[in-house]
């Protein structure tokens, strides 16, 4: 089974803070008017659904995010919830939280033993202006290990205005995974652009994975957002074949411990997968090792199972 362990759905103007939404937008599109931001931040599962259809995907992993004060994106634990009870045969879900907020793993417990979740996630640090390795946040570890759920965590910098990138050290992974080695930990996008220090995480710990979501849109491969303003290219390049191969050249041994997902909107699922089913004829071309095809099948088809234990 194809699983796609990174994806998004929220609602505008529900799950916005619009003052801060407005902050990181550019000067020109301040004064938008509400149906052209409706149009641009309303993502109803349905436009998700629908390139699932077009797509080998036969199931995903919808994450929310707590970016309110920096991004102005916080969506509602019980929207996702309901997604997933409405689609069950193709939505599991991940609750988000502060994982510094008193009662956050309390929060998280009842959302798994009552509401079905299946992770923690996307936690950002540096979208909720807090350390990984803060003693407040271990509660919350802890609850992850007991209940068997994984963190999926944004890790590496962020791109908000409003983000801070002192709280995105990937050292506080380390931390986290040398104090707690039973909680499995999924660094998202492979650590961007910190690859080579997510590799060697990922490497070094046991119960440390990445996943490598939204790595095609930044390899232009996705004609979306930023990647419109790249030049066309036939296959993959720098930002999904150089982590792939400094990844598969430098986990000594480990090999089967990245995780594929999209990140939609940021990517469309049929793209991504073939972009990574590609990866070998750009690396070819160049003169480059080749990746065994069997790994990548296995990013895109196994690997997952290691890590999200409650989906089936």
């Amino acid at each position: 089974m194809i699983f796609d362990c990174h994806m998004h759905s929220w609602r505008y103007p529900e799950d916005f803070n619009r003052e801060v939404m407005l902050a990181n937008q550019p000067a020109r599109r301040r004064a938008w008017s509400e149906e052209r931001f409706h149009a641009m931040w309303h993502l109803p599962i349905d436009a998700y659904l629908k390139e699932m259809a077009a797509s080998p995907v036969e199931k995903a992993l919808l994450l929310g995010l707590k970016a309110g004060d920096s991004l102005g994106i916080q969506v509602d634990n019980a929207y996702l919830a309901e997604v997933a009870r409405s689609h069950p045969d193709k939505v599991v879900w991940a609750c988000c939280v502060n994982p510094t907020d008193p009662g956050a793993a309390d929060e998280v417990a009842r959302w798994v033993r009552e509401h079905g979740a299946v992770a923690v996630g996307e936690l950002g640090p540096g979208y909720g202006g807090y350390d990984l390795d803060d003693p407040r946040c271990f509660p919350l570890y802890e609850t992850a290990i007991a209940l068997d759920i994984p963190l999926v965590i944004h890790a590496g910098p962020v791109q908000a205005r409003f983000g801070r990138l002192k709280h995105t050290d990937l050292a506080a992974v380390d931390e986290v995974a040398i104090r707690f080695p039973s909680l499995r930990i999924v660094i998202c996008h492979l650590g961007y652009p910190r690859y080579e220090e997510a590799a060697f995480l990922v490497a070094k710990h046991e119960n440390v994975y990445a996943d490598i979501s939204w790595l095609p849109q930044l390899a232009g491969l996705d004609r979306r957002a930023l990647s419109r303003y790249l030049p066309q290219v036939e296959f993959p390049y720098f930002h999904l074949a150089y982590p792939l191969l400094y990844y598969f050249t430098q986990t000594f041994g480990e090999p089967d411990k990245l995780l594929w997902g999209s990140d939609f909107p940021a990517c469309s699922p049929a793209t991504s997968i073939q972009a990574v089913r590609d990866v070998n004829r750009f690396l070819e071309k160049r003169g480059l090792p080749r990746i065994p095809e069997a790994a990548l099948e296995r990013i895109l088809h196994e690997n997952w199972r290691k890590v999200f234990t409650r989906v089936s």
